[in-house]
């Protein structure tokens, strides 16, 4: 007895299986879009903002930039990496394409008004601190400029910490001077002593 010939899929079989294999596909982009964050190339432009985590905007500028063909202007956005201990500024154009960047240390970078509110925040709810605030619960808090140090010591390479001055609500008295660091959100000194022979 002669076997049957197999049957050719019908149409609509087809356009499912069509249907299921561009499905996959597309999945399969957006997945790697996803989850391919290993490189900071990686991270879609959109994701930095000035509140974001690891990778954080601090400011941005237009600037004028002298080409053969004239003058133009580009915009630079200066980023910092918590996580890697990296921040550059970012070089594209006016409408989005990218020309370039430039490495600097991540301690360099004047702190934005995002993350010295991050640090008085942190400074108010760190529970070190909470006898201090019971004590004299109306402190003003001032400060905001970086300290490094050297390599070993709780602010060294990879950190960015910030100063926070405790004042008394006149401003006349210092009641305590913290450091925070914003990388790691951490309390890097109680109260912070400058070496002597050094003024800050």
């Amino acid at each position: 007895m002669r076997g049957q010939l197999p049957r050719k899929p019908s149409t609509h079989v087809l356009l499912r299986a069509s249907a299921l294999v561009l499905s996959l596909a597309a999945a399969g982009a957006a997945q790697e879009v996803v989850t391919g964050s290993g490189g900071r190339g990686s991270v879609p432009p959109s994701a930095i903002t000035r509140t974001s985590r690891p990778m954080r905007l601090l400011r941005s500028w237009d600037e004028p930039v002298k080409t053969g063909a004239g003058e133009s202007a580009r915009r630079v956005d200066v980023i910092v990496d918590y996580a890697s201990g990296q921040a550059w500024e970012r070089f594209t154009s006016l409408s989005g394409e990218p020309l370039g960047r430039a490495t600097i240390a991540l301690a360099a970078p004047r702190p934005s008004p995002e993350e010295i509110a991050e640090a008085f925040d942190f400074t108010r709810r760190v529970p070190e601190l909470a006898l201090t605030f019971k004590r004299f619960p109306n402190l003003v808090l001032e400060g905001g400029f970086i300290l490094r140090e050297a390599a070993g010591a709780p602010c060294g390479p990879g950190t960015r910490c910030l100063h926070v001055f405790l004042l008394s609500p006149d401003r006349a008295g210092l009641i305590r001077r913290v450091v925070v660091d914003v990388a790691h959100m951490r309390l890097a000194y109680k109260t912070y002593v400058p070496p002597p022979g050094r003024v800050e």
